[in-house]
């Protein structure tokens, strides 16, 4: 009786030191390589309202910065199907948590939610309309981006833009 109890509390204690895997982006990278993985990973399911102005993580405003939570965004939610942080190469694995005063990073899908409006294109008008879904491949330099728009509204502004 006592050995399935020894394991586990081993198992419950292993599973507490498991070091977190967060994917951030590399400040040796170029700005525009930075910006089209913002852009892609924006646009293809990262939740990047909290790097909007009014946002818990718009601050530090730099490139990189905001890079690291659109890839780490999209990465824990992503990872269950097989995405992996490269970016070609703007982005890199570490378990040293990024988070800071009121900006706290995901570490796993369930930590980084599930988004409500679609990223890609919908349809609809100012009365409404169906969100937008998509799905692609990150190709630098070519493509375009739709951003994190909302539909259902006339004028509606992206995080995103131009990826090309």
């Amino acid at each position: 009786m006592e050995a399935p109890l020894l394991v586990a509390a081993l198992v419950l204690l292993s599973s507490t030191f498991v070091a977190s895997d967060f994917c951030v982006c590399r400040s040796d990278q170029p700005q525009a390589a930075l910006q089209k993985t913002i852009d892609y990973a924006c646009g293809a399911g990262a939740d990047c309202n909290f790097i909007h102005e009014q946002g818990p993580c718009y601050n530090p405003n730099t490139v990189v910065a905001h890079c690291s939570w659109a890839a780490n965004s999209y990465f824990q939610r992503k990872r269950g199907t097989g995405a992996t942080c490269d970016f070609t190469g703007t982005a890199t694995l570490t378990t040293t948590d990024p988070s800071s005063a009121g900006c706290s990073y995901p570490s796993s899908a369930s930590a980084a939610g599930t988004s409500t409006t679609g990223a890609g294109i919908g349809t609809g008008g100012a009365t409404g309309g169906t969100p937008g879904t998509g799905t692609g491949t990150f190709m630098p330099g070519a493509g375009t981006s739709t951003g994190m728009g909302t539909t259902g509204t006339t004028g509606t502004a992206g995080f995103g833009g131009n990826a090309a």
